[in-house]
């Protein structure tokens, strides 16, 4: 595939840090560490997601370890903090400062809601979620933030207006919104929730992903001057349709060359974009790698080959 016509191509997974992937022989025995496997990953790509932002606010000093221990063309997408994805968040792992806050403190293992908190807290938080990014950015290591919605987030105008809010609150920060109930795309939808989007100079996230009726597909809008994301879950749709599977049982997928060759055209038809990211987020065990150095070959883009697995037990 020629890449006259696109911007930089980057081809990542979205960890470095699974266990399942720590266990599958990826890693060699000398990569120990989170530094160290960091390097090690840095070796066959030049992209990763941050997924561990999801859990937990990033800590600034991990940061600037990212940033030490990489090549200074790599760069981080990073997943939002869940409660600005309408997600609920451990109270565990909420910071201290609003930990103590919070007037009816739930049990340790509990969850809170983004409702349960004042205006007041959830801009305090959110600032302490964005402020480490922002030093990805100053140092351009930044690739986007990903804002992934629940399946049950329905198509709504509050919904565009939080695509608004996004926007003021990250100021120019490379966004992306990933939306997973196809009612954001369907007729009458649609042209509303793209226009939304490319007013606020956010990503559309294009999706690989089972086709069990709720999904969105695999659309493909321009909708960023930025660049453009798509991210990889897999094919399982019986793992997809059991609600009692675990994270694992719904992302155990090993794509074939042949699906992945199915992206090179549609990969072809978002001519324009600065940043072109393919992610796999199919992480159980190695597939996720083996997956994104079988699409980086396709793509005819450097790499490297697969270390051999020595441990066969991933979980």
């Amino acid at each position: 595939m020629s890449c006259e016509n696109h911007g930089k191509i980057r081809v990542g997974t979205c960890s470095w840090t699974d266990r399942t992937l720590l266990r599958s022989g990826f890693y060699p025995a000398p990569a120990s560490t989170p530094a160290s496997r960091l390097a090690h990953y840095a070796r066959f790509f030049d992209t990763v997601e941050v997924d561990s932002t999801y859990y937990s606010l990033p800590d600034p000093a991990n940061i600037f370890r990212w940033l030490v221990g990489t090549p200074k063309n790599f760069t981080f997408g990073v997943k939002s903090f869940s409660l600005f994805t309408f997600h609920r968040a451990k109270f565990a792992s909420l910071p201290k400062w609003l930990r103590e806050e919070l007037s009816c403190p739930p049990q340790e293992a509990a969850a809170v809601r983004r409702q349960d908190l004042t205006s007041d807290q959830r801009k305090r938080l959110f600032e302490e979620f964005i402020n480490p990014v922002k030093i990805l950015h100053g140092h351009k290591r930044l690739a986007y933030i990903l804002f992934q919605f629940p399946p049950y987030w329905r198509f709504s105008r509050e919904g565009l207006v939080y695509f608004k809010r996004l926007r003021e609150v990250c100021g120019p920060l490379p966004l992306a919104v990933e939306v997973r109930n196809n009612s954001w795309l369907a007729p009458g939808n649609r042209e509303n929730f793209i226009s939304a989007l490319s007013a606020e100079n956010i990503a559309y996230t294009a999706v690989d992903e089972p086709d069990i009726g709720w999904t969105v597909g695999p659309h493909w809008p321009l909708t960023a001057e930025w660049g453009t994301l798509a991210r990889f879950h897999g094919r399982n749709a019986p793992g997809w349709r059991n609600p009692r599977a675990s994270v694992y049982e719904r992302f155990d997928y090993e794509y074939s060359s042949d699906e992945l060759e199915e992206w090179l055209e549609r990969t072809r038809n978002v001519p324009g974009a600065k940043s072109v990211y393919l992610m796999y987020n199919n992480c159980v065990g190695d597939k996720a790698v083996k997956a994104a150095l079988m699409m980086k070959g396709l793509l005819g883009l450097s790499g490297g080959e697969l270390p051999v697995n020595r441990q066969k037990n991933i979980f």
